[in-house]
């Protein structure tokens, strides 16, 4: 047969491009789009039917959890032995430490910026009482909010229970020994429990995406609950808290995390467009945690390499929520605002202060973000604890809006620090995906 012939017979058995619709519909951004705009009409139309459905959201957001401890332990396990020694993984960490405390330094001083300047709490009705809701989350940080107590949550007295409580501070330091060991073994020993690892961590992977075919149940089931329970009216109660802390974050992602892209020598516009199918399962479910194995595996394939993204993206889930660090000061701030509570710079300070420890100590707890802000309430006594309640009801608007640039925060982190690794970055992969500069050459040579 001619090749002539043999080119027209491959073309009559390739099946023709799907047309454009059928990629839209089966698209997951687009489903969860479609699930959060059918969502909120179910909601104003059905209110007590949709606030029903919050535990559609959560067991969305729990299959995701189940495999988050496994993954953060294979991935950082197979990064550590990867990286090639203890050296290689000490020089990461401290740079991605340095980095997480310089950047979200810079959000809270954008927060307390912002709050001061465009005061929300002013002509607010301060709260009759404190909900019935509230008293959960601040039973919950008052028990031991010291530096001391901090840490000894970090060390785990029981390696399994750390797997089972979704502690990802633990489960990493539980990786990092595990790890070390590994590398002190003879090669006959350590290799096979190394490519064990990485075949499991395939299948771990392939499980996340079976869940995220969910994903637009799980955005159905959350954003009816909300508007069902709360009515449309919640859409625009405190608009002032929810509007300042979105124009801080926004000032925060486009001038701090654009700033520290174009630095670096990518875009953050083709990061964003990169990530948008998790940054779309983020705005239908409120959760970071909900995309964390899927952020990891994305930024691989932006040309990370596993040594640097296994390490650095569960470490800033925990040390590196940079929504967090903008909003939770505005909000403390705000509700100082409601009752007339001048807030003076020393007092603002010590706000900083404290915010900096009690941010580390419920990272990976699930509602992590207001018990942080009702540890630095109490721990602070600068404003009223009931003054909590009006965050509390607008808190599931604030918590999409900081989920996002947490998610986006840490993947920016993890493509500097990979930047600055040597061979931490596949350049030519991150050159097509992201926009990484290429470096110029001159006589060939690169410089």
């Amino acid at each position: 047969m001619s090749s002539t012939a043999i080119g027209e017979a491959a073309e009559a058995t390739t099946p023709p491009p799907a047309p454009r619709w059928r990629r839209l519909v089966t698209n997951t951004s687009f489903q969860v789009l479609v699930a959060a705009i059918a969502a909120a009409i179910f909601g104003i139309v059905a209110p007590e039917a949709a606030a029903t459905l919050q535990p559609v959201a959560k067991a969305f957001i729990a299959l995701i959890q189940m495999l988050i401890a496994p993954i953060v332990f294979l991935v950082m396990v197979t990064g550590i032995v990867a990286a090639g020694g203890m050296k290689t993984v000490g020089r990461i960490a401290v740079r991605a430490l340095i980095y997480f405390e310089v950047v979200t330094t810079i959000g809270m001083l954008i927060g307390l910026a912002a709050v001061n300047l465009l005061p929300p709490g002013l002509g607010v009705a301060p709260p009759a009482h404190a909900s019935g809701e509230l008293s959960s989350y601040v039973s919950g940080g008052a028990k031991d909010n010291s530096f001391g107590a901090f840490l000894l949550k970090m060390v785990p007295d029981n390696a399994v229970n750390a797997f089972a409580s979704g502690s990802i501070i633990q489960v990493l330091i539980f990786a990092v020994i595990f790890a070390i060991a590994l590398l002190r073994l003879p090669d006959t020993i350590s290799r096979p429990i190394v490519d064990g690892c990485a075949k499991l961590s395939e299948i771990f992977f392939r499980m996340i995406r079976m869940i995220m075919l969910l994903a637009p149940i799980g955005t159905f089931g959350a954003v009816a609950a909300t508007v069902g329970k709360y009515g449309p009216e919640t859409l625009t109660a405190l608009m002032k808290l929810v509007g300042v802390s979105a124009l801080a974050l926004a000032i925060f992602v486009v001038v701090i995390l654009g700033g520290v892209c174009a630095m670096a020598g990518f875009s953050l516009w083709r990061l964003i467009k990169v990530l948008r199918k998790e940054l779309a399962v983020v705005l239908g479910t409120s959760s970071s945690e909900a995309v964390l194995p899927q952020l990891m595996e994305r930024l691989e394939q932006v040309g990370c390499r596993r040594s640097v993204v296994g390490l650095v993206v569960p470490t800033g889930f925990s040390f590196n929520l940079d929504g967090v660090a903008v909003v939770i000061p505005i909000c403390v701030v705000f509700i100082g605002q409601v009752y007339g509570i001048p807030l003076t710079f020393g007092d603002q300070l010590t706000l900083f202060l404290v915010f900096l420890v009690l941010s580390k100590g419920t990272a990976g707890i699930s509602g992590s973000a207001f018990i942080t802000l009702a540890n630095t309430v109490a721990a602070t006594s600068l404003v009223p604890i009931a003054g909590l309640a009006l965050v509390l009801s607008v808190d599931r608007f604030l918590s999409l809006i900081r989920a996002l640039t947490n998610v986006l925060g840490n993947a920016v982190a993890t493509v500097v620090i990979a930047r600055w690794e040597p061979g931490g970055l596949d350049r030519e992969l991150a050159a097509r995906t992201i926009g990484l500069s290429r470096p110029k050459v001159v006589q060939g040579e690169t410089q």
